[in-house]
C-alpha cells in the first residue's frame, strides 16, 4: 500500500463521506452518530468472525456512497488478537501507542492511511457482511496466475512497465486544480511513471514472504487443496507489515481513497483470492474511469458468506 497525500478530488471525496442525505424531511448531517447495525448483531459477529475473514460494510445515503457501484463501500480484514508484542517483532513499531491491540481487531484503511480498529468499532455502519475464503482452497475453475502478480513473485524489487499511457487519477486531479491559471493547449498523454528502484527495495523478511506466497499460488495452480489455516501466519505477517512498511508494487490498481481498503486486502490476501477472480477491473468511481476492485467483488465472487445484514 503507497502512503500518499490526498489529491483535490479525494479531499472533496473523503469530506462526502462525512456527510449524509436525509430524504425525508430533507436535511443533511454532518457526521452523524447513528447507525443500523445495532448491539445485539453485534454480538452475533463476535461470536461468528473468525482470522483471514473479510469484513465488508455499508452505509445508507451517505453522500460518497453515491460514487461507488454496488452495494458496499469499505473493506477490511480481520485479524484477531493484535499485541504489543506483535506489532514490535512483525511491523517493527517503536511506539506501540501508536496502534491500538486487542482482541479482536480489523485492519484496514481510512484514506490513505492504514489503521487497526477494534471491531466493535468497525461495526458501527449501515450493513455489514463477513465472508470468508472456503476451506479448502481450491482452484475449480481455469484460471491462471494473473501477469501482474506472476511477475510480483518473479522478482518483488523491480517496478513494472506502466501499462496506461492516460494520465494518472493525481496528475488529473493537479492539472484540473491549475488548468484555469494556465493558457489552452492541447493535451498530450502522460505516461504514469513506475516506482523507483529505491522504493522496492525488500528486507529479507519481505523477500522470505514473496517467497512463501509464491509456493502457495504455486501449489493452488496445480488444483491441489490447501487449507486455510496454512496461510494463517502469512496472511497475518502481510498484514501487519502493512502499518509500517507498506508495499509500493504496481499491481495496476489505481490509488484513491475511495477504494484503498480493498487494495490493502487484495494485497494481504493476494497468493490466495486470485482463484476467486479478485482482480482490478475498470469502473467508473467518483465521475472517472478507475482501475480498481470494488468492495462487492469480494462478496460474488465465491468467498462464503458467513453473516449478513444489510438495511
Amino acid at each position: 500500500m503507497q502512503t500518499q497525500k490526498l489529491s483535490f478530488t479525494e479531499k472533496v471525496f473523503t469530506a462526502l463521506g462525512q456527510i449524509k442525505l436525509s430524504k425525508s424531511p430533507l436535511f443533511l448531517a454532518y457526521r452523524p452518530r447513528s447507525f443500523a447495525l445495532k448491539g445485539n448483531q453485534v454480538r452475533e459477529v463476535m461470536k461468528k468472525v473468525q482470522f483471514g475473514d473479510v469484513l465488508v460494510r455499508s452505509y445508507n445515503n451517505y453522500l460518497d456512497g453515491f460514487f461507488i457501484p454496488g452495494t458496499f463501500t469499505h473493506v477490511g480484514f480481520y485479524l484477531g488478537p493484535v499485541t504489543e508484542e506483535n506489532l514490535k517483532k512483525i511491523a517493527k513499531v517503536e511506539n506501540t501507542n501508536t496502534f491500538l491491540t486487542g482482541h479482536q481487531m480489523v485492519i484496514h484503511t481510512i484514506g490513505n492511511k492504514v489503521y487497526l480498529e477494534d471491531l466493535i468499532d468497525f461495526c458501527r455502519c449501515d450493513g455489514l457482511a463477513i465472508m470468508r475464503f472456503p476451506a479448502p482452497l481450491k482452484l475449480t475453475e481455469n484460471r491462471t496466475v494473473p501477469e501482474r502478480l506472476h511477475a510480483y513473485l518473479q522478482d518483488p524489487t523491480k517496478a513494472p512497465a506502466a501499462e496506461s499511457t492516460t494520465a494518472t487519477a493525481n496528475e488529473e486531479d493537479e492539472e484540473e486544480a491549475t488548468e484555469k491559471k494556465k493558457p489552452k493547449k492541447a493535451k498530450t498523454a502522460k505516461t504514469e511513471p513506475p516506482p523507483s528502484e529505491e522504493a522496492l527495495k525488500l528486507d529479507a523478511e519481505a523477500l522470505a514472504l514473496v517467497k512463501a506466497e509464491n509456493d502457495i499460488v504455486k501449489y493452488l495452480s496445480q488444483g491441489k487443496p490447501l487449507e486455510f489455516s496454512k496461510t494463517a501466519q502469512l496472511l497475518y505477517r502481510l498484514a501487519l507489515r502493512e502499518l509500517t512498511m507498506p508495499s509500493q508494487y504496481d499491481f495496476g490498481i489505481t490509488n484513491f481513497c475511495g477504494t484503498n481498503s480493498t487494495k490493502l486486502v487484495y494485497f494481504i490476501t493476494k497468493s490466495i483470492n486470485w482463484i476467486y477472480g479478485i482482480e482490478p477491473e475498470p469502473q467508473k468511481i467518483f465521475l472517472k474511469p478507475r482501475q480498481v476492485i470494488l468492495p462487492d467483488m469480494f462478496v460474488n465472487n465465491g468467498l462464503e458468506e458467513v453473516w449478513k445484514e444489510v438495511y
